[in-house]
């Protein structure tokens, strides 16, 4: 089941995906997560900066996860992430402890840096 999430930036500050773990895997199933941030004109750098820092705090805090950032060639106010968790738990973790910790150290982000709410979808593989 795929489904369309949209939470405010606030929540996901550059980016800080946060919330309840996604409920329509089962506990032990891989999570993957792709969402995508929209800068304000002018202020790519900026974004992608924080984005850097956001994702660099993740990837020593949890280094079982996938944890990518892009920037669209066609649109450089256009951010991705692709995210895979092991787990629900360790989605969970993820949400409710190292995001917070990442806001906690790098502050709010600037007010007006993200044109709108960042866009969460969960993905599901194709298979048989």
């Amino acid at each position: 089941m795929n489904r369309r999430l949209v939470m405010p930036m606030a929540v996901v500050s550059a980016i800080a995906l946060c919330g309840s773990p996604l409920s329509s895997w089962a506990a032990d199933e891989a999570q993957t997560i792709e969402s995508i941030i929209h800068a304000s004109p002018g202020r790519e750098a900026e974004a992608a900066a924080r984005l850097l820092k956001l994702r660099d705090f993740v990837r020593k805090a949890e280094p079982s996860i996938t944890y990518n950032f892009y920037q669209s060639k066609k649109d450089p106010t256009l951010f991705m992430t692709y995210e895979v968790y092991p787990n629900a738990a360790e989605l969970s973790e993820h949400n409710n402890v190292v995001l917070p910790a990442f806001r906690k150290e790098a502050g709010p982000a600037s007010e007006g840096l993200y044109t709108r709410p960042t866009e969460i979808n969960e993905l599901q593989e194709l298979s048989n």
